[in-house]
């Protein structure tokens, strides 16, 4: 199960160069009355918290907004289970804008011409976001990190097990 904002226990929190973290623009956190610029940590938590929830939400929608729910949770499961592993960054807007110095884990999060989330596609993915990253595991693929359309067969795809199919996804997880 996740904790708090979903962020792993790991001691060393992988690196997300701003210039290299393309991601949802980030609202500042005003400061109330009698705080001398550093901010409510309430409030920095529940900004952030508010963060990995439209991270995580952009990826069940751009992935899976036109797949069973079963599906939209999957590929939540399998951020999440990204953000668990070592592997990733620890967080869920590390995990969902990680990228290389050429391509995005996630294609759309490379594309700058992606329509605006809406509509109860949007609304769905919002709520099983908000339910994973406060700590809900929808239990639907195990532990799998990688999953494709299944129109394509990546290459990589050789190198992990198979555990599940679900809706246009097959799901994988380390052999």
């Amino acid at each position: 199960m996740l904790t708090g904002l979903g962020l792993s226990a790991r001691a060393e929190p992988a690196a997300e160069p701003a210039a290299a973290v393309a991601g949802p623009t980030q609202a500042p956190v005003e400061n109330g009355p009698g705080q001398s610029g550093q901010g409510n940590p309430q409030d920095a938590a529940e900004a952030a918290r508010a963060r990995e929830i439209q991270c995580l939400a952009e990826a069940i929608y751009y992935e899976a907004r036109g797949e069973p729910r079963r599906g939209q949770e999957a590929v939540a499961e399998v951020v999440a289970n990204r953000v668990r592993s070592r592997a990733y960054p620890n967080t869920f807007c590390g995990v969902v804008y990680q990228r290389s110095a050429r391509t995005c884990q996630f294609s759309w999060a490379c594309d700058s011409r992606r329509s605006a989330p809406r509509g109860q596609a949007w609304q769905n993915a919002r709520e099983i976001a908000t339910r994973v990253v406060d700590g809900w595991d929808p239990e639907v693929v195990g532990n799998a990190t990688h999953f494709h359309a299944t129109s394509v067969f990546p290459s990589w795809a050789r190198v992990y097990r198979r555990v599940a199919r679900i809706g246009s996804h097959t799901f994988y997880s380390a052999r």
